[in-house]
Formats: C-alpha cells, structure tokens, sequence
C-alpha cells in the first residue's frame, strides 16, 4: 500500500499535462484538443509535432474541414435518407442534429461501433473543430479515435481507434457553439448514452473470495461506494473506493488477471465520510479522474490522474451540507464535465435538501466553480443520476429524495440550469438510482434501491420526462446500491442490488420487457454496502464487485460466460 496525496506521506506525482491542443485523431471523451488527423504534430504556433507527411496532410485536411463527398447521392437529402444501423431520429432542441447512432439508450452497440451524427442544419466546413464531439466509456473513460465531417457538414463520424469495454455505458456529446452553414452557430449541443453489448454470460456467478482493503496494522476504515475506471493506462478497469472513517479514497489497481494485488491511499484534506464517487476526464488531458462527496461536510474532492497510476488532488469546493451524491454531465454543453452535487441537509427541515451545480471552469485545470444552487420539494435528496429523460439531447438530472419517499426529474436546457420537472414515489425511501432502458422502447427507465421498502423499484419512463409509478420487487433487507448492466449478454440490461443488512448482493434477471425475475443472492460477510457490475477480467462478459463496509472488504464475483 502507497500513500498519496497532500496530506500523505509523500508527495502525490503528476505527469505534465501535454498542450491543450495535442492528440492524434484527437482525443474525444470530454477532451478539449484539437484534432491533427494523423500521427501526433507539432509546430511553433500550435503546440504540436508533425512526425509524417500524414501528419502534415492530416492536418491540411481537418484545415479544410476533412469534407467527403458521397458520389450518387442527393447531399441536400443525405441526413434523412441514409440512417446507419442502429441509428434513431432525434429531436434537438438546437434544431441541429436529426439522426444519430448507435441510437439512444441502445443495448445492442459493438465495441467498435462508430459514433454517427446527421445534422439538419450542416455545419461550416471550413470551420469545424472536430473536438466538438466528445465520446467517453464510463470504463474505458476517453476513447481516441478519427472524426470526419462529409456530406456538405451535414454528417459527423468518429471511429474509434480501440474497443470499448464490453457491457459498458458509453456518453457521446457534441458541444454547444459549432458555427452553421447557414450564419450562426448550434444554441444548444446534442448529448447521448449508449450501451456497449457484452458476448452472453451467466447470472451465476462464480465466487472468487474477497479483498482487504486495510494495511496491514490498521483498523477499520469502512468502505462505501466504489467507481471502476482505468487510472494507470494499462486497459483493465481498477476500482476507486471511498473509506468514510478514514476519510480517504483507496484505488485498488487491477492485476490483469480480473483481481486487484496493490492499492494506494489518497487522502482528502479536510474530509468527512467520503461516499459517492464517479469519474471522468476533468482537466482534458485525455485521462479518468474521480469525483468525491464528503457526505459528513460540505466538500466535493476532484482528483486528477497522471495516467500511472498516481494522482494530485485538484479542486476541494464547497457544495452543501452532507453530500450524498455527485453526478456527472456536461450540463452547459462548453464540451467540458461538470458536477451536479446533491446536499442532504441544507435548508429547513420541512424542506430539507438542495441541488449545487458545480460547472467546469473549462481551463484545462480541471477546478470546477458553484455556479447555482437548486432548492428541491423533496426533502433529504441522497442520490442522483444523469440522464436524458425527455429525449432533447440534453443532459437532465433525477434525484432521489429519501424522506419524501420520491424521484424527482429536473429538465436541463443546456446552459448550466435546471428547472423541475416531475416527481414521482420511489417505493420505499430511495438510498439510490440508477437510469437506463430496461424495457427496451428506447425511452429512460429509473431503477432505485429502496432501504426501508426492502426492494428495487421500476419506474418506466414515457420519453418525455415523465415515470409510471415503481414496480417493486423484493430485495434483501435494506438495500443500499443499485447498478443495471447486461450480465447475461441477451441484450437487456439486468438488475443487482447491495443488500446491507441482508448481507448479500441481489442480481435480478431482466425478462426483456423491463420485469425483473428470478433473483440469486451471493453472500457478503456482514453488510453489503455497494456493488459494481462491469467487465473486470476484459474477457467480453460482466462480472461484479461488491463491498462490504464493516469488515473493510470488497467480494470478486466472476461471470463464467454463457
């Protein structure tokens, strides 16, 4: 074990962050370079190497906006005529974007998959940039790739340049302010979620043993949630793991077998009860980082990765008290990642409870700002997730009001703010929500772990932005966590809960309509706290890790494939 970071016992390395403008075929996730088109350049002016002629030519074609022109077809009709597999039409609210694939919500992309956006209104050729669009793994985290703009710029198509990670939820984003054709520019950009499909699986999982996660000598440190993300660029997805005692975020480094040998301790000045956690590339340099809520104070920690494995604490910002739940999404579409962080007890008890938007400062620091603060109907919001609820292409926020027993739905309008939109019972005191399409109709699905109801509960979205009240179907007793995935690879997303004190984990079968049957619990030690589904070995299916809080351990469950 090696400890990290400000308050560690030696110092925290970084790896300098290469210029803003600097990666081949350009990096997408939420990166904020330029895209060279070809192998890595640089010149005086822009920070960047030429190495080949195709670097140069490269650079010459995204200079003349990397136009292709599609023989035989009618490019005024090409956008509505000539869908990809997979694709949907699209309503965006900047009137832009018309068509795009893999489709929204989609369970059924390849790790390959090309990421494709037709437009209505083209873009100006010789003005595009192709970093305007950003594709990120929630495991793989930023994906290199190449971008072209054809078809007049009336098409965007990234292919990218490794696979993703089987079974894993991948965010494709073009950001605000690209100038038209036509005069202007996009008002708004156009953000959508996908689903990587994992080859077929099993449900019964295969129990290889659990983890300490204690040093040697040290007592309890309680773990809560977790994040699996690939922090030392070696493809395997490590595992981030804030300890509420300790105060401290412990990244377990996977072995490259599926198991996790070492960890590192990254201490968090000034703070309290570390729970929930997310990741994404803050700073832009084409990297995960991790985002932190202090659920006993105020703070939201920010770490920024070197992409070795070590990491250096960035923004330490004041939310609100008792952070509950940090959410990711780049809510004023400026290409960059913000964090809408939820508050438990701010505000007067009969209304106890509040939303903080933390937007990037878009600076390539990777700092974030409080920009707002939204007052909630709800009372005791304890977790959130980002989803696009009303199929704008905008990134919307749920939110999961533990003593009104609610989830409750603000609209995003692209620019930073956040405006009510519906509540709806949870079914039972929501500890957390998850979204995805579980029914398949292509529209958002809420999914919430419900402690004291004893049950996950459905609620089925109607694409517009509003929930059908939950179906619940039993769980252990008190569920604290809840994650969706594809475990057994038939193309729907399946269910699995951490039981506290069931002292399980639940996986719940999806029957492809969005019921959930014939549950299978695995054992914890003592409480089950929270649990991860994603493809830890990278053999194509999805296995799960699960943490127990009281006896400092995480549980390695292996899917042995279909």
């Amino acid at each position: 074990m090696e400890r990290l970071g400000p308050a560690g016992g030696s110092p925290a390395r970084h790896r300098p962050r290469p210029p803003v403008a600097c990666e081949v075929g350009w990096y997408v996730g939420w990166y904020k370079g330029f895209a060279c088109g070809g192998p890595r350049w640089f010149d005086a002016v822009g920070g960047c190497e030429m190495k080949t002629l195709s670097g140069v030519l490269g650079a010459l074609v995204v200079a003349a906006a990397a136009v292709l022109v599609l023989v035989g077809t009618d490019r005024s009709e090409a956008a509505a005529t000539e869908a990809p597999p997979s694709a949907a039409a699209v309503e965006s609210s900047s009137a832009a974007v018309s068509l795009v694939s893999p489709a929204p919500h989609s369970t059924e992309a390849g790790p390959e998959s090309p990421v494709e956006l037709a437009l209505a209104q083209p873009l100006d050729p010789g003005d595009f940039d192709p970093s305007a669009l950003s594709v990120f793994g929630r495991w793989s985290g930023v994906m290199t790739g190449s971008v072209q703009l054809s078809d007049d710029g009336r098409r965007i198509r990234f292919e990218p340049g490794a696979s993703f990670h089987a079974g894993e939820s991948v965010t494709a984003s073009l950001r605000a302010g690209e100038k038209l054709a036509a005069g202007g520019a996009m008002e708004t950009g156009f953000a959508w979620n996908f689903w990587i499909r994992p080859q077929a699986g099993s449900l019964d999982m295969i129990d290889r043993g659990s983890r300490i996660v204690l040093d040697d000598g040290e007592k309890h440190v309680q773990p809560y949630g977790a994040y699996a993300g690939d922090f030392n660029g070696d493809g395997y997805p490590d595992i981030a793991i804030p300890n509420e005692v300790s105060a401290d975020v412990r990244v377990m480094f996977n072995d490259g077998k599926g198991d996790y040998s070492e960890f590192r301790v990254l201490d968090i000045p000034g703070g309290s009860w570390p729970s929930p956690n997310e990741g994404a590339d803050f700073n832009g340099d084409g990297l995960t980082d991790f985002v932190v809520g202090n659920a006993g104070n105020d703070l939201v920690s920010v770490f920024l990765a070197d992409g070795e494995g070590w990491f250096e604490l960035g923004s330490n910002i004041e939310s609100g008290q008792n952070v509950r739940g940090v959410c990711i999404g780049d809510f004023d579409q400026d290409g960059w990642p913000d964090v809408a962080a939820v508050n438990m007890s701010v505000g007067p008890e009969e209304s106890r409870g509040n939303v903080a938007m933390l937007l990037n400062n878009a600076d390539g620091t990777g700092d974030l700002r409080r920009a707002s603060e939204i007052a909630s109907p709800g009372q005791g919001e304890k977790t959130c997730a980002t989803a696009d609820v009303n199929n704008d292409g905008l990134p919307d926020l749920l939110v999961g009001a533990y003593f009104t027993d609610e989830v409750l739905t603000y609209l995003g309008d692209g620019r930073g703010n956040l405006e009510l939109g519906t509540r709806v019972r949870a079914g039972g005191k929501p500890w957390m929500i998850v979204a995805g399409d579980v029914n398949g109709d292509g529209n958002v699905d809420v999914m919430s772990a419900n402690r004291e109801g004893n049950n996950v509960g459905v609620l089925i979205g109607d694409g517009a932005g509003g929930f059908a009240d939950p179906v619940e179907y039993e769980t252990g007793e008190s569920p604290l966590a809840v994650d969706v995935g594809d475990i057994d690879g038939d193309g729907d997303l399946d269910v699995v809960t951490s039981d506290f004190e069931g002292n399980s984990f639940t996986v719940h079968e999806n029957a492809g309509d969005g019921t959930l049957v014939n549950p299978r619990s695995y054992a914890a030690s003592t409480n089950g706290s929270c649990v991860v589904i994603h493809d830890r070995d990278l053999d194509g299916d999805l296995d799960l890790t699960g943490v127990d809080e009281t006896d400092d351990k995480i549980f390695i469950l292996e899917n042995p494939g279909g």
